[in-house]
């Protein structure tokens, strides 16, 4: 039996989910299986790769760079993100990533999409990254109407956080029923019951895809659903959930790089506390 780990999104409130990472690294956890979507996705690149305190820079180094994030680039690209520059001149020369160690690891990462023709989600594997390909890392981190649609082989992809933003149930499906899980939010936090953005609009914008309209629709539902299965598989001794341990009050588009820094290390902290937990977890569950 392994344990997995499963890591949900959030855009930079991913900085807490790099802290989190950045304490398993240090402490030589390294677990075999990570279903990641959207943020956690791209922060478990660094984590595959043996490279701690990359996600750390990147957060707080690059955060508020106007080639990282910005509504210029919305007009300019389509996209919130700048995706070209996070995967292009950020991976290969500002802070390389580590492609080498990163194929080279028996660690499997699952790259949670949305399939935005069936409202399916579609996971991919180490393969799928190469140095000059991140198309499904940048697919499980487009979040509609604020990202252009990304195709990849025969797919229209999207956000992987719509339709399983919590991917804990796709790692049980694949047999793996032992899991840490790793959320954006505290334990009180609520989705509002409405889409992120107008319905009337996004079936305006989205009418040849009207399967993602519906998973749109009822995200705010499955999130709280998947949020709860979590809670309870811990209580079942099936996981452990390890989430802020007071509310996030950042959205995920936040460039202050100082709140950044305090939610990596509200990361750390709350991670550190439970590690001995972690670690019993761990050692039952082999």
């Amino acid at each position: 039996m392994s344990v997995g780990l499963i890591l949900e999104g959030g855009g930079n409130r991913g900085a807490y989910t790099a802290g989190v990472l950045d304490v398993l690294a240090a402490n030589d956890i390294y677990l075999q299986d990570t279903y990641a979507v959207s943020a956690g996705a791209c922060n478990a690149m660094s984590y595959l790769s043996k490279q701690p305190k990359r996600n750390f820079r990147i957060y707080t180094e690059y955060a508020n760079d106007k080639r990282y994030s910005g509504w210029h680039l919305l007009w300019k690209t389509g996209s919130l993100f700048g995706f070209d520059f996070i995967f292009g001149e950020l991976a290969h020369t500002l802070l390389p990533f580590d492609y080498v160690e990163f194929h080279r690891t028996a660690m499997r990462l699952h790259i949670g999409t949305t399939d935005i023709r069936t409202g399916q989600a579609v996971f991919f594997g180490n393969d799928s990254v190469t140095e000059t390909d991140c198309r499904t890392l940048t697919a499980s981190a487009s979040i509609p109407v604020i990202a252009p649609i990304v195709r990849y082989q025969d797919y229209e992809l999207l956000d992987g956080g719509l339709c399983m933003p919590i991917p804990i149930d796709r790692a049980v499906q694949d047999g793996i029923s032992k899991n840490i899980v790793v959320l954006t939010r505290d334990k009180t936090y609520v989705k509002k019951n409405k889409p992120d953005f107008p319905l009337f609009y996004l079936r305006r914008k989205y009418k040849a895809y009207p399967r993602l309209v519906e998973v749109m629709i009822q995200r705010p539902t499955v999130y709280q659903q998947e949020r709860t299965l979590c809670y309870q598989e811990q209580e079942a001794g099936n996981a452990i959930v390890i989430e802020p341990s007071c509310p996030v009050n950042i959205k995920r588009q936040c460039r202050d790089t100082e709140m950044l820094k305090d939610l990596y290390q509200l990361g750390v902290e709350d991670t550190n506390r439970r590690l001995a937990e972690i670690n019993r977890f761990i050692a039952m569950n082999r």
